[in-house]
């Protein structure tokens, strides 16, 4: 409970810093570990006419997400909707790694309705079971009914590290009767229904204590429930216009012999991820790293959910490479057994060997390459523990081409309501490097407005004593981007020509330029505020709110190839069959092709100086137009193809 307060306290000293120095949260008005995902493979809805389709569920039934660091959307398993956010980011303190988070945004991660206003509410997130038989047991031994002491149980918190729902906003519990019988006038009709079982209101003003788990039971007494289709639903009701009103779920527990005064779940887990191995970032180039940059223990979360209960618990993790062959182990063979106190009396798992356990493995420079992968197996033993799925954790380590302090999720936006305002994220090379462009994460939906009415220009800093100093590059005026494709994917903003910087500490970042804010993704769970400036009054200030800004450099080797195209081995390409103009362009770029036979055959395909494809066109007319609005300032290719062979190639900049 200390550690809670202190965790409220610090949130609230957040706000009041926050207001006063400048620099702003806001709610996500998208998720972009949604917004860009197909759900294709999630659970959906399916109707009450397809259930006799559908594998039931049986009892005991029990769910806490533990599946979260792997996906985003709840399982199969136990569920029929994918509309909440299953994710290990949002709560405080949850009862096990992964919660179901309810908000204003669909499955999609797009509001559901953008134009809402924060005085209305509406129907938003639906969480719904699969048909559970509550009819009789799997072995036919006997028929449930009410005397077994049916219930269901969960665990719930209001805001979390989200926005806190109001007075017209709620989270309700619904039960499903399957043959459910109204009278309309003289006539008896059965049909199924939904009916409120129990539900909770948001608080305008709520106290210090609204961040912690509280539990909701119900007890399942109407003999109309004990049915084969039997189901259960969880709904809220939100502004809908993006991810706020938060609610989080866990703990979901349906059984017989339950009861309203069951406090306590023997069960030990994981409440977080554990912290990364790298003593300053989440990520870094695979050519940057070295002995020094791995940090010499990790830092776990291991909780005690049994009530007054000790609990004798071993600790253990092993490293693996790529393909999974084990490098290093320790606490193997019950070797790092120790107490663990109840969370509710002692928070997380202070003991040392569990909470900050040793590093004894070092991954040396020579084995790293591009897109070097990292797994580490975590892994608690304790005996009994009811649900042993949620007693591993595999936690991925991977090096690529960029810096990154955040972990991938964001939970707020982070602004500046100035024009001209600045930031700058500190970054130290190792070893001389080439800055080619900025991985950025703008919430793209922003009251009402598309990011795209915006602009900001990319900057870099000299040290300047522990704070941005001189001015080393100023590039052109990029429009923010907005993707739909490719899930997780941060929009990349090529600078107009790559910028060599020798080893040392460098601020690189960003200036708005135009008067309509930037709202930047910013992860609450990890924080770097201590490498984040911003300038909005002349003068550098190092942030005062606890996090980690989205802004994600990218980098390669000083004397590493930027080609753009990497073409196939076809014949010698034609000379000065396709023209691009302008050139430089801003908007719009125009392709002219000429002396080709046959159209139907030709298409043309759009480029990063990197080789990423990001348009193609089929010929239809001499001349292709190309809105250019999606792209960043850069350099770029343009390539015409017949059955797929490069046949020509231009480059050509966009430049604002």
């Amino acid at each position: 409970m200390k550690l809670i307060c202190k965790i409220v306290f610090v949130l609230m000293l957040c706000v009041s810093l926050d207001a006063s120095a400048q620099e702003y949260l806001k709610p996500l008005g998208g998720n972009i570990n949604l917004i860009y995902r197909n759900p294709q493979n999630s659970p959906d809805q399916n109707s009450q006419q397809e259930k006799i389709l559908v594998k039931n569920d049986t009892l005991p039934f029990f769910e806490d997400f533990y599946y979260a660091p792997n996906s985003c959307y709840p399982t199969v398993k136990h569920w029929l909707d994918s509309s909440v956010y299953v994710n290990t980011g949002f709560a405080i303190a949850p009862p096990s790694i992964g919660v179901a988070t309810f908000d204003g945004l669909d499955k999609r991660g797009y509001p559901y309705n953008i134009a809402a206003t924060t005085i209305t509410s509406g129907m938003a997130d639906a969480l719904t079971s699969r048909p559970i038989n509550l009819y009789s047991n799997p072995k036919k031994t006997y028929f449930y009914s009410p005397a077994d002491s049916l219930g269901i149980s969960f665990l719930y918190q209001a805001r979390g590290f989200g926005e806190n729902p109001s007075a017209n906003d709620s989270l309700v519990l619904e039960f499903f009767k399957p043959l459910q019988t109204t009278i309309s006038g003289t006539n008896v009709i059965v049909t199924g229904g939904w009916n409120k079982a129990w539900g909770i209101r948001g608080n305008n003003s709520p106290p210090a204590n609204d961040t912690v788990f509280k539990k909701g039971f119900v007890r399942i007494k109407d003999t109309a429930y004990f049915h084969t289709y039997f189901q259960f639903r969880f709904r809220n009701r939100a502004t809908g216009a993006g991810s706020v009103d938060h609610w989080h779920l866990d703990y979901i527990d349906l059984k017989i012999n339950h009861y309203k005064t069951d406090t306590s779940y023997n069960d030990l887990t994981f409440g977080y991820m554990p912290r990364n191995i790298l003593k300053k970032y989440t990520a870094m180039p695979y050519y940057q790293y070295n002995a020094s940059e791995m940090d010499t223990s990790f830092t776990n979360f291991v909780r005690n959910n049994n009530v007054g209960v000790v609990k004798n618990t071993n600790y253990e993790y092993i490293i693996y490479n790529s393909v999974m062959a084990p490098l290093s182990s320790y606490g193997t063979g019950n070797g790092n057994t120790s107490n663990v106190n109840p969370f509710c009396t002692r928070g997380w798992d202070s003991v040392m060997t569990h909470r900050n356990p040793p590093l004894n493995y070092t991954l040396t420079v020579s084995p790293l390459t591009k897109d070097t992968i990292f797994y580490i197996k975590h892994i608690v033993n304790t005996t009994p523990d009811v649900w042993k799925y949620n007693d591993t954790i595999l936690q991925k380590i991977e090096f690529s081409n960029y810096y990154a302090y955040d972990d991938g999720s964001a939970e707020s936006a982070y602004y500046h309501a100035t024009t001209g305002a600045k930031d700058a994220i500190k970054y130290t090379l190792n070893v001389a490097d080439t800055l080619r462009a900025l991985d950025i994460f703008f919430d793209p939906i922003t009251d009402g407005n598309f990011i795209k009415n915006s602009t900001f220009r990319i900057y870099v800093w000299a040290d300047g004593g522990n704070q941005p100093g001189t001015v080393l590059l100023k590039d052109s005026a990029v429009k923010p981007v907005y993707l739909n494709f490719g899930y997780n994917q941060i929009p990349r903003y090529f600078l107009t020509s790559p910028m060599v910087l020798s080893p040392g500490t460098y601020y690189i970042g960003m200036q708005q330029v135009s008067n309509q804010p930037l709202y930047v993704g910013f992860d609450r769970n990890l924080n770097h505020m201590t490498k984040l400036y911003y300038d909005v009054f002349g003068f550098w200030q190092q942030s005062a709110i606890p996090g980690s800004l989205m802004i994600h450099p990218v980098m390669g080797e000083k004397n590493r190839a930027l080609v753009g195209i990497n073409e196939p081995i076809v014949k010698k390409q034609k000379e000065g069959i396709i023209k691009v103009y302008p050139n430089p362009a801003s908007d719009q770029l125009f392709i002219s092709a000429s002396s080709l036979n046959n159209s139907d055959n030709y298409k043309i395909e759009l480029y990063s100086i990197v080789g990423d494809k990001l348009f193609e066109v089929k010929v239809e007319n001499t001349t292709t137009e190309v809105n250019l609005n999606e792209y960043a300032s850069g350099i770029y290719f343009v390539a015409l193809k017949q059955n797929n062979n490069t046949i020509s190639t231009q480059k050509f900049i966009i430049s604002r």
